[in-house]
């Protein structure tokens, strides 16, 4: 049993480390230019090469978006290894993976549960995504 949960940490840490995530940092500042106050923006930012988890926080998020009855909600994601996801990523001070929600002048960086949840609990992903979507 111990070297079942021992195991199981073992692989949560390295599938954590490989996909790169940034920590949660919640209404940071962005650039008004790309966002009107009454438009709410989700952008996933990932790399070329992408594990299961990481495929999956894009999945789930963009379902998340797509369910909402909202229509002022878009969904985007880039490839930070691409000259478009790399500008954008400076754009929104972004320097590696990251899951965020962009609306006004607030930025939410959901980063950490997208890739706690995206597979394990993906109902409860796309509830944080909604429910950080409609507190803008």
């Amino acid at each position: 049993m111990k070297f079942t949960q021992v195991l199981f940490f073992v692989v949560l840490a390295g599938v954590a480390l490989s996909c790169n995530a940034q920590g949660s940092q919640e209404n940071r500042q962005s650039d008004n230019s790309q966002v009107k106050t009454e438009e709410v923006q989700v952008y996933y930012f990932h790399t070329t090469r992408r594990c299961a988890t990481c495929k999956a926080v894009e999945n789930v998020s963009k379902q998340a978006v797509k369910e909402m009855d909202r229509g002022n909600v878009s969904f985007a994601a880039y490839n930070i290894e691409k000259p478009e996801g790399e500008e954008q990523a400076k754009k929104l001070g972004i320097s590696g993976q990251a899951l965020l929600i962009v609306g006004g002048d607030k930025q939410i960086n959901i980063t950490r549960e997208g890739f706690m949840f995206a597979r394990s609990k993906p109902e409860k992903l796309k509830e944080v995504v909604q429910q950080k979507i409609n507190s803008l």
